[in-house]
């Protein structure tokens, strides 16, 4: 098997070894900070992009007359029920 692995053990050597320093350096928080603004930007992306969807389903449906009932109307709904018996017994 390929052992790709550059050290014999994991020690202080490379627990340090990061592209901006270690651990406790600056770049530690430079990351942090550009990972919070590209979460914030796509949270932001992603309600815009939802309510951009809502407000063309909106037109839609007004455009189909869906949505044409005048504010303050009540719905009234009227339902029937027909009850069948065999009188002929």
């Amino acid at each position: 098997m390929f052992d790709a692995f550059p050290y014999d053990e994991w020690g202080e050597d490379i627990a340090g070894f990061w592209t901006f320093g270690p651990g406790s350096s600056t770049g530690t928080y430079i990351l942090t900070g550009i990972g919070v603004a590209v979460m914030l930007i796509a949270f932001v992306w992603f309600v815009r992009l939802e309510n951009g969807k809502l407000l063309r389903q909106q037109a839609a449906l007004r455009a189909s007359g869906a949505l044409d009932r005048p504010r303050g109307a009540a719905v009234v709904v009227e339902t029937t029920t027909t009850i069948i018996t065999d009188t002929e017994r």
